[in-house]
């Protein structure tokens, strides 16, 4: 039986009345998009309640750590990784660099994605949420990586990574089951309207690949 592009508008509800085992991307959009967000800022809101317990715990040891001697086996290393050191340095802006331009493009995909929808009356749920996991990633990564190791929450460095990771991954899978929903309904539909199911998957799949990448280069840099 033929669909039209009628019937391959966002349909309300959780799942597809044309197809009942994919979910609807207006469900995707206003549900499980929003929820990767909502799970992040949750996991930083804990992360930074436990670093800032953590920093009132008095640190007597560290004021005791005595300093290397001129002749310290320790100055020696030290002196002798410099280089090395300046090599990784120059590494790490190059990675920052590629990092806040996928941060960008994350954004400005998103952006395209919920005007494109508006455009076509096809609804935006609750897409601008997007931005907000987006934007926080971004500076909790940027500001731990620009101060050693010290986020802009407090707390090291590592608890940012694996909730950054997390946020990613949580796109990536989301998106992926949109992009899935979208291709069993039929690439070919809402042709003639202002926003073809085709131009969507590929502005999705762009997204997926932009989260791919931002996931991995918070595990490098």
């Amino acid at each position: 039986m033929p669909v039209t592009n009628s019937q391959l508008t966002r349909a309300q509800g959780p799942l597809s009345h044309l197809y009942p085992n994919i979910l609807t991307s207006c469900f995707l959009d206003t549900v499980l998009v929003p929820l990767c967000t909502w799970l992040y800022l949750l996991a930083v809101l804990i992360s930074f309640l436990l670093a800032s317990r953590r920093r009132n715990i008095p640190r007597a040891s560290h004021n005791l750590k005595e300093r290397p001697s001129a002749d310290s086996p320790e100055l020696y290393a030290s002196n002798g990784e410099t280089y090395g050191a300046r090599k990784r340095s120059k590494s790490q802006t190059v990675l920052l660099i590629l990092y806040t331009l996928l941060i960008m493009a994350a954004i400005l995909m998103t952006v395209l994605e919920i005007v494109r929808l508006a455009l076509a009356d096809l609804g935006i749920g609750l897409l601008p949420f997007t931005f907000v996991g987006i934007i926080v990633a971004g500076v909790l990564h940027l500001t731990s990586a620009l101060s050693r190791g010290e986020s802009l929450l407090g707390g090291r460095r590592g608890w940012v990574r694996w909730a950054n990771v997390g946020l990613w991954t949580a796109l990536v899978v989301v998106e992926a089951v949109k992009i899935a929903g979208e291709v069993k309904e039929g690439v070919g539909s809402r042709v003639g309207t202002k926003y073809p199911m085709a131009d969507e998957v590929t502005d999705v799949g762009v997204m997926v690949g932009v989260y791919v990448a931002l996931g991995v280069l918070e595990l490098v840099c």
